[in-house]
């Protein structure tokens, strides 16, 4: 029992490293996934849509929360699919601040349009009693973040330009290769 304490004791740093090392192979760490950049200062100069009251508290899809016009001037085009039983806000994201963000009701479709070159991201909440004074659902079902960033450019090629289109589900689907993560609320809101 002693000469099996001290092998032991003489070979804890190995077993040590091995634990670590395993710790980081399971950990899912995909270098291909782009965090969520942090939110910066609201720019005063961006467009924020005045709300109309609904008495049933909920907005009609497509109804335009925020615009920054100036990221909204290219070719670039993101169609999501709300497919789940809760309506969405879904923002897309780029220099640490929603430059385009929109409600989305559930089982419904909207097509942001006119997204200029650059990288975003697409963050969305789900939930129900849309809060027209706080801009958020009161019954709020979550924050989520596409874990992968969206590409936009355009390309020429003699008379004939290609610009980028996605499509994007909010809900899990069969065969589905996109990820999404877990955004902390107070993160989402200051988008």
């Amino acid at each position: 029992m002693n000469k099996f304490l001290h092998t032991a004791g003489r070979y804890w740093f190995l077993i040590l490293i091995g634990v670590l090392v395993l710790v980081a192979v399971f950990s899912g760490d995909s270098s291909s996934q782009t965090p969520l950049p942090p939110p910066v200062a609201q720019n005063t100069t961006s467009y924020t849509a005045t709300m109309p009251s609904y008495p049933e508290s909920s907005l009609p899809t497509g109804t335009v929360i925020k615009r920054v016009s100036a990221y909204l001037q290219g070719d670039g085009e993101l169609k999501i699919d709300n497919g789940t039983d809760s309506d969405a806000e879904a923002k897309l994201i780029t220099a640490g601040t929603s430059v385009f963000t929109v409600y989305i009701g559930a089982h419904s479709q909207y097509t942001i349009e006119n997204i200029s070159d650059g990288t975003y991201w697409l963050a969305f909440a789900l939930g129900s009693s849309w809060d027209n004074t706080n801009l958020k659902f009161r019954n709020d079902q979550g924050h989520e973040s596409f874990a992968d960033t969206f590409d936009f450019t355009r390309t020429e090629d003699n008379d004939y330009y290609y610009y980028s289109t996605y499509s994007v589900t909010l809900n899990p689907v069969v065969g589905g290769t996109a990820e999404t993560n877990d955004v902390n609320a107070n993160q989402f809101d200051a988008y």
